[in-house]
């Protein structure tokens, strides 16, 4: 058996003081702000909700109207928070923590399952340390809870590998399906996860029956949001409505890393033919510049390593900020970034050298996920943070000592 070493309780005592304190922090800087782009729209989502309207928002009319345009994941587990708290950024905070803090849970099962138990403690709070993650808390970004979901599909997955009923299968399935409502263009990833697995399990038939039992399960998850929307738009959306757009953003000549608002007359023309509109100006772009298209979508993803931490800029950059001249400094902008920088080229070594460890398979399946759908589309740094666990476990794994192995008595 591995001997796992004994972590002294004192560091893990330091290492959660400190990941309390980054949120304490971003909870100041978020106070009396006001909220832009992405949370603040999950956030009117999450209200409407709460009120009984259902996913809805204010359409170009200033009507009311449901729309489709956001994943329904975050904004219906908000909604319900909000049915019993008002969302301020202190419930945003309490929220988005205990979300990392299952998803740090997670990831030292994971660990575990992947033969390093003795790194389930380190990965675990060098989750809850992670720059992104720990700033974001008091905002309304779904991120945080793609990783949760994401590490929980896995970990069932691999739970089944050892079972012979099908609960983990179904589970395994079920936090797929909520994966994929709540990030929708992580649904390759499932199959991918799936594939990369099938050598822990005893038999082909094994792999497949559980394919099918957490597919099945995938597709009850999936069910009431495509019947919802051919209520809704009277025809089948099987996502959102925003995709045509994303591809819009993603094409443009300016790389495509940020989101633009669309002209206002495709917004007057109603989510449907709004995204047939800007697909069909996301292909002329591309048609008119394949190369180019192509040379920037392959460059988003090393440059999303370059840029100022994302979280930070949301809290700095907000209006109404009370330290406005935070927005000037280089350390609080770019500091985060060259951690998570580290810790990323620590990785790439440690997948060169533990190439052949179980714990190296998951990051080749993040980056065909990237490069095959991701990056197409509007992509950024946040973009790319579902696969901060396995940053996280590659580089733990390379600065740790290797575990010496004990026989039993």
């Amino acid at each position: 058996m591995v001997g796992a070493p004994r972590i002294r309780w004192y560091w893990v005592l330091a290492a959660l003081s400190l990941a309390l304190a980054m949120r304490v922090f971003a909870l100041l800087l978020a106070d009396g702000v006001t909220h832009y782009g992405d949370p603040l729209n999950y956030l009117r989502l999450a209200r409407s909700v709460a009120d009984g309207h259902g996913l809805s928002l204010l359409n170009s009319s200033g009507v009311l109207a449901s729309t489709g345009q956001f994943p329904p994941g975050l904004p219906l587990l908000l909604g319900a928070v909000a049915s019993v708290v008002a969302l301020t950024p202190l419930t945003l905070t309490i929220v988005n923590t205990l979300i990392d803090l299952a998803a740090a849970l997670l990831l030292g099962r994971l660990a575990a399952q992947l033969a390093r138990p003795d790194l389930s403690v380190p990965v675990s709070l060098a989750y809850l340390l992670w720059p992104s993650i720990a700033f974001m808390a008091p905002l309304a970004y779904k991120e945080g809870l793609i990783v949760a979901l994401m590490l929980a599909m896995i970990v069932a997955l691999l739970e089944q590998s050892r079972r012979t009923n099908h609960r983990w299968a179904a589970l395994s399935g079920l936090a797929g399906g909520a994966l994929v409502l709540t990030q929708p263009s992580l649904a390759p990833l499932l199959p991918l996860v799936f594939l990369v697995f099938v050598r822990r399990f005893h038999s082909a038939s094994r792999w497949l029956t559980t394919c099918a039992c957490a597919a099945l399960a995938t597709l009850a998850v999936m069910l009431p949001w495509w019947i919802r929307n051919a209520i809704v738009f009277g025809q089948f959306v099987p996502f959102t409505t925003s995709s045509g757009l994303a591809l819009w953003v993603g094409a443009q000549s300016d790389g495509g890393m940020v989101w633009k608002l669309p002209p206002p007359e495709w917004s007057r023309a109603g989510e449907i033919e709004a995204s047939r509109l800007a697909a069909a100006e996301a292909w002329r772009i591309i048609s008119a510049d394949p190369g180019g298209y192509v040379l920037r979508c392959v460059a988003k993803f090393p440059l999303s390593f370059l840029n100022s931490n994302w979280a930070i800029d949301q809290l700095v950059l907000a209006r109404g900020q009370p330290l406005p001249q935070l927005a000037n400094s280089v350390a609080m902008r770019f500091g985060p970034t060259l951690v998570e920088l580290a810790a990323v080229l620590t990785a790439f070594v440690g997948l060169v050298r533990h190439r052949r460890s179980p714990a190296a398979w998951l990051l080749p399946v993040c980056f065909a996920q990237v490069l095959l759908v991701s990056i197409w589309f509007e992509f950024s740094e946040r973009h790319r943070l579902f696969i901060t666990p396995f940053w996280l476990l590659l580089a733990a794994m390379t600065v740790a000592r290797q575990p010496k192995r004990t026989t039993g008595a």
